[in-house]
């Protein structure tokens, strides 16, 4: 059973594999750098970085580059595979290790309030409060996982497509 929101699919792009990761190269800033000259995808210049992260010769792990900071941005890792008729692509969405350890830890503690509450023999309510926090924590975090992974798959399969 997966405990942290997660998402894996694989793609068909019409385009070929040296062509997807072309694109990539051009569209993801590398993170060991710290500044940029601007790159194009075709004639027209524009901003063309979407993601940041690592691209290699055949896969890659990016996240996409949003103007606030978001906590529950997925980390995207992919494999590019070349066929005949374009290439298929594996990818998969997860939450950031840090995020994982961060939340982990928000859910030890919660148990650790109700456990210490009912030890005590505390009140129903003190006992209880904990895990409606943690069960609304869960939900919020479901949704702003599966709000960010539509917006950063939105703008993967308009680059890769």
């Amino acid at each position: 059973m997966q405990l942290w929101p997660a998402k894996s699919e694989m793609f068909l792009s019409p385009l070929g594999q040296n062509e997807v990761m072309r694109r990539m190269k051009l569209a993801v800033k590398p993170v060991k750098y710290q500044s940029f000259k601007n790159r194009s995808l075709g004639d027209e210049e524009e901003e063309v970085f979407l993601f940041n992260g690592n691209v290699s010769e055949n896969a890659f792990a990016i996240s996409q580059i949003v103007s606030r900071p978001n906590n529950f941005l997925p980390l995207i890792k992919g494999k590019v595979e070349g066929g005949q008729s374009g290439s298929l692509i594996h990818l998969e969405f997860k939450l950031f290790p840090s995020v994982k350890y961060f939340l982990g830890f928000w859910v030890i503690l919660m148990l650790m309030f109700s456990i210490v509450s009912y030890s005590q023999g505390e009140n129903a309510l003190t006992i209880i409060f904990p895990l409606v926090i943690l069960v609304a924590s869960y939900a919020l975090i479901l949704s702003r996982f599966n709000d960010a992974y539509q917006k950063s798959r939105r703008e993967l399969m308009r680059l890769i497509s």
